[in-house]
């Protein structure tokens, strides 16, 4: 472990010490201090950020640019998250930006999430382009601290209702309510979030596109490289927002997404996905259509895991709960088995793989770092 994953290991969950001026007083020391200025994207939604933002940062260095993605959280190593012309950030220059913020006391004072943000900001001091995947919010997110030159708002669905409410009005008005500036809006599955960005965008003199169709140039590459359905969405997001920029690129020789863990097949009977909420289930579901499964699962407790393990119910042949060590945040096994029996899905200790038999492992982005860690 090196000096910035001891760091970061002694920082709280933002969401457990949340203080919303937190980092706006820590940036304004230190927005002087950062010799940055490029093209900034925000991401901001509940499914579909990381693979937007990875199709987006491809098509750009396609196009000759330099890029910064910053995505999160990360499966292996915080490396992930910083993903810098076409390459993960390497220990060495990740530790340099680190060794640079550490001289400022004030910064000492940012969670996890928010110093992880600065070191994004400090990291993109050579490139054209910055693209920032918000975390769990919108308007009071880590990512929002900074001017903004576009917002891309992705599906916007349930989760993190522990800190965002129980309606999706409350939801979609904090994710929205970052808008400051040119804005593009993805497909939706509720019309009041349509309704809801028209309306702040209005008051606020915000250019606001709304995307209203899967391209059919998303189709075919989502095709041609056999990679599920639903990433047609993120990527005729991507789409747009090019045609917006008016950058000129050939998606015909455009690389394959090399995020990991999205609905992605590792061997010929596994495929992980790091979804965790419903919007994820519904679409495994729908590629997985009739296909019957052994779920290799887990979940953090604030999950509506009886709402999720409902939608993918009749593929599952077996639940196989994967054990997830030193993590406060899972749900105590008996009280997911309770989920179980009441959903009637039979289930059992997960062991390793049988190669007689299809799995799907699924549940959050801890769970597949066990599985990728431990028995890959």
């Amino acid at each position: 472990m090196n000096e910035l994953e001891k760091y970061l290991q002694l920082k709280g969950q933002e969401y457990r010490n949340f203080n919303p001026n937190r980092i706006k007083n820590i940036y304004a020391k230190l927005k002087t201090k950062l010799k940055t200025n490029p093209y900034t994207i925000q991401i901001i939604g509940t499914n579909g950020k990381g693979t937007t933002g990875r199709f987006l940062a491809l098509a750009l260095l396609q196009s000759g640019y330099k890029v910064l993605h910053f995505t999160s959280p990360h499966i292996f190593k915080l490396n992930e998250r910083f993903y810098k012309n076409g390459f993960i950030i390497s220990d060495e220059e990740l530790l340099k930006a680190h060794k640079y913020l550490m001289q400022f006391d004030f910064i000492k004072e940012a969670s996890y999430f928010e110093y992880v943000t600065f070191l994004a900001l400090h990291l993109s001091f050579d490139v054209d382009y910055l693209i920032l995947e918000a975390g769990i919010g919108g308007e009071y997110d880590s990512t929002s601290v900074v001017k903004r030159d576009l917002h891309l708002f992705t599906l916007i669905d349930y989760d993190h209702q522990e800190i965002l409410g129980d309606d999706i009005i409350d939801i979609a008005t904090t994710k929205l309510n970052a808008m400051t500036s040119t804005a593009i809006l993805g497909l939706q599955k509720y019309s009041i979030v349509k309704d809801i960005a028209t309306k702040i965008a209005l008051s606020r003199n915000i250019d606001l596109h709304i995307l209203d169709s899967i391209s059919n140039d998303a189709i075919s590459y989502i095709k041609n490289h056999n990679m599920a359905n639903f990433l047609s969405e993120n990527l005729s997001l991507s789409l747009k927002t090019l045609n917006y920029l008016g950058v000129e690129f050939d998606i015909r020789n455009m690389p394959r997404l090399d995020l990991v863990g999205r609905f992605q097949q590792i061997r010929d009977n596994v495929i992980i996905d790091v979804g965790h909420n419903q919007s994820a289930a519904i679409a495994i579901k729908k590629n997985l259509k009739n296909r019957k499964v052994n779920l290799i699962y887990n979940s953090y407790v604030q999950k509506d895991i009886k709402g999720i393990l409902n939608i993918l119910k009749d593929n599952i042949l077996m639940l196989e709960i994967i054990e997830i060590k030193d993590n406060p945040r899972i749900i105590d096994k008996m009280e997911l088995i309770k989920i179980l029996d009441e959903l009637q899905i039979p289930y059992s200790n997960f062991l390793g793989i049988d190669n007689t038999k299809y799995y799907l492992v699924f549940g959050s982005f801890s769970v597949v770092e066990r599985f990728m860690k431990d028995f890959v």
